[in-house]
């Protein structure tokens, strides 16, 4: 199972998903990886590590599935945790300075045992192809902070190998279904605004040049 790089990748610049591609992009200090999934083009890996430059490009039908991996190491916290304690102890049952000694010695275990989690929580990204073959691409645990993300990328890189077309979406069944009903209630409580049509007769009385008399639209009668 080959490594693209040897490194783990700290940061994600990039994920971009569209009806026919899925682009990631990851970074280091001085590294980067370069992940182009493209419908008929195959995937395409590009790294740089320093001076050290890497592409692979895997064919589509030969992709056997992509796993992304996620994993901590808790009994680093649990001695951690413990450490701390014991140090507190020997402080609190101790009337010489052996206390203070074994409390600076709790804690300095203490911090390596929490750097330790920290160093071991590892994330892979795995192509397996159809000859058993990995291509891992290392990260840390803090380089993706979108699961559901990672996981429509992955998703889409599928899609490509499979030849279908479309743009994933992270809408799960049961979801569609309230939609829809949501959609239907909204249509149905419209309601339509008749237009009201100004009033084309005009009812302003007529009247004679001398104003004595007033056209009723039949004849002319005198003006009280």
């Amino acid at each position: 199972m080959p490594n693209v790089l040897d490194i783990p990748m700290k940061k994600t610049e990039d994920i971009t998903i569209s009806d026919e591609s899925a682009y990631a992009v990851f970074t280091a200090r001085k590294a980067r990886i370069e992940i182009n999934s493209t419908m008929n083009r195959g995937i395409q890996v590009n790294s740089s590590y320093k001076s050290e430059q890497v592409s692979i490009g895997i064919n589509d039908s030969y992709l056997a599935s992509v796993t992304y991996k996620r994993r901590s190491y808790p009994i680093y916290i649990i001695a951690s945790v413990f450490f701390m304690i014991v140090g507190l102890l020997l402080v609190a049952g101790s009337s010489d300075d052996s206390g203070i000694v074994g409390l600076i010695v709790c804690v300095v275990l203490s911090l390596i045992s929490l750097t330790l989690f920290y160093y071991t929580r590892m994330a892979r990204l795995s192509f397996r192809l159809a000859d058993e073959q990995d291509y891992d691409i290392l990260l840390a645990s803090s380089a993706v902070n979108d699961s559901d993300l990672m996981q429509l990328f992955i998703q889409k890189i599928l899609m490509n190998s499979l030849k279908v077309e479309g743009f994933v979406s992270d809408i799960k069944p049961n979801q569609k279904a309230g939609i829809q009903r949501e959609i239907m209630n909204k249509t149905t409580s419209q309601q339509l605004v008749q237009p009201v049509l100004p009033n084309t007769e005009d009812n302003t009385p007529q009247l004679s040049e001398d104003g004595q008399f007033q056209w009723n639209g039949a004849e002319w009668i005198p003006v009280n």
